[in-house]
């Protein structure tokens, strides 16, 4: 460090802690110069190395201790909770039994049995009688079954009936129809038999 009247060195000579800081840590250096013998005083701050912490185990009291200073033991307080105990239960198992009470209910009236008939009442009153429907028609659709062998193989309908359809044997094979009332096989064989043709009767000229 240099003087700042002449520019020589300057020693320190004196050290004392600082009590005008509020932080500690804080040093008063008074330094004297080697030519004009001036002194300057500074504040100097001197870091303190921070020492290992110490760690120690903390111990809780006891419930028992804390128990009697209040002036209650530990007995007295098992008991206090002894007695605690069964309104909770009580209260507990009351809405249990409640819910339970009321799941049955709805059980009962879920899968309650039907009850048994009642007599059947007297017949009411004859309505009145509907206006008569049209007159209708006789049916004038005829079946004619015919068997079919070498002497013969053909049906023919009335005189006032026209042939519908026609067909040979139980697989129903196709039948010829010469005119519109006849019908025949093309051939007199056992799977043409029977020959079956549906006649309907024609209505008669007004």
């Amino acid at each position: 460090m240099r003087c700042v009247a002449c520019g020589a060195e300057m020693h320190l000579i004196a050290v004392a802690p600082d009590k005008t800081m509020m932080v500690p840590g804080y040093e008063e250096h008074t330094f004297e110069c080697s030519g004009c013998h001036d002194h300057v005083r500074r504040l100097v701050f001197i870091p303190r190395a921070i020492g290992p912490l110490t760690s120690e185990r903390m111990r809780l009291p006891r419930a028992g201790l804390q128990i009697q200073d209040n002036g209650v033991t530990a007995e007295d307080a098992s008991a206090r909770a002894v007695r605690a105990g069964p309104p909770i239960k009580a209260m507990y198992v009351f809405g249990m039994l409640i819910v339970i009470a009321l799941a049955g209910a709805m059980i009962t009236s879920i899968q309650a049995p039907k009850g048994p008939v009642g007599d059947q009442g007297p017949p009411g009153p004859k309505g009145p009688q509907g206006d008569a429907g049209p007159p209708g028609t006789a049916s004038g659709i005829r079946i004619v079954r015919s068997n079919c062998d070498e002497a013969t193989c053909a049906v023919k309908c009335g005189e006032n009936e026209m042939l519908l359809t026609a067909y040979c044997g139980p697989k129903r094979n196709s039948a010829v129809t010469p005119t519109e009332r006849t019908a025949a096989c093309s051939s007199p064989v056992p799977a043409n038999n029977p020959l079956v043709a549906v006649c309907a009767q024609m209505a008669s000229p007004q």
